[in-house]
């Protein structure tokens, strides 16, 4: 049985993980610290973890802060029966990532494994296999009540599937699935802000998505003679633009709502 990982987009995310424990800049501050510099197009193909936080990741920080779970910020799972091209099919593989991170770490059973279906379902349908993917779907159901086990196989399959794309030469389709997960990600994050009365941690998460945002695009850079590559990069700008003008961990009100705004219209264009 083949299935996904996302995850989006160490995004986000997923990139989406999603997600997810081990905090990814330390980690990659030691491959860096043992590895000389190449061009970046070699360095993204030496990738073998996701390169931005993923949403799983981020949604973790949502459940610390004491962000509920709310199931109408989600994908519905309806949708992936529209997702015909395969841009959109990688795109919204990325966002039912995320949406299974969110699931997953608030332990709601049946929307995981909701989430777990439509993303197999994309995963089948962009032909990506792997030795790991072929048993993931089983895992996660005997792992479902074990929430530290559920997360650690979401989180394996997240890099699996990243790595899988990369070393099969599907580098534009690895950098949408996550684009699409780090999306679903702040998304998520920045409806949890609203609905939240206090807050405060949930809006230091909006403000240090900053970071994985510049990454994301330094990723896209190199691949944007891909048409799909490069029209996600664009939808990107704006966002990037209103993340240029903040500083670290301190949102103003505008600035928020700009964030908001953004997110939302980039996210429409997704999984409309």
């Amino acid at each position: 049985m083949k299935t996904s990982k996302f995850n989006i987009v160490k995004i986000s995310t997923l990139l989406l993980a999603v997600m997810f424990f081990v905090s990814c800049g330390n980690r990659q501050a030691k491959e860096a610290e043992n590895s000389s510099v190449t061009p970046k197009e070699e360095a993204f193909k030496s990738v073998t973890k996701y390169p931005i936080p993923t949403a799983f990741e981020v949604i973790k920080l949502l459940n610390n802060a004491g962000a509920t779970y709310i199931l109408s910020i989600s994908n519905p799972i309806e949708n992936v029966d529209k997702y015909i091209p395969a841009k959109s099919k990688a795109l919204n593989l990325g966002v039912y990532g995320a949406d299974l991170s969110y699931a997953s770490t608030y332990q709601m059973k049946q929307e995981t494994m909701n989430y777990l279906k439509v993303s197999k379902k994309l995963i089948d349908e962009l032909q990506i296999t792997s030795a790991f993917n072929v048993e993931f779907a089983q895992r996660v159901e005997k792992n479902i009540d074990n929430k530290d086990s559920l997360i650690r196989i979401i989180s394996d399959s997240f890099y699996d599937t990243y790595e899988f794309l990369v070393n099969n030469g599907k580098d534009n389709t690895s950098l949408l699935v996550m684009a699409g997960s780090w999306i679903e990600g702040l998304y998520i994050t920045t409806q949890m802000a609203i609905i939240s009365k206090n807050n405060e941690d949930i809006l230091k998460i909006v403000a240090n998505q900053k970071e994985p945002l510049t990454k994301l695009l330094s990723l896209l850079e190199p691949y944007k003679t891909d048409k799909d590559v490069a029209e996600i990069a664009e939808v990107l700008k704006p966002l990037a633009d209103i993340y240029n003008t903040i500083g670290i961990d301190k949102l103003t009100p505008e600035q928020f709502e700009q964030i908001n705004k953004a997110v939302a219209q980039v996210r429409g264009t997704i999984v409309q």
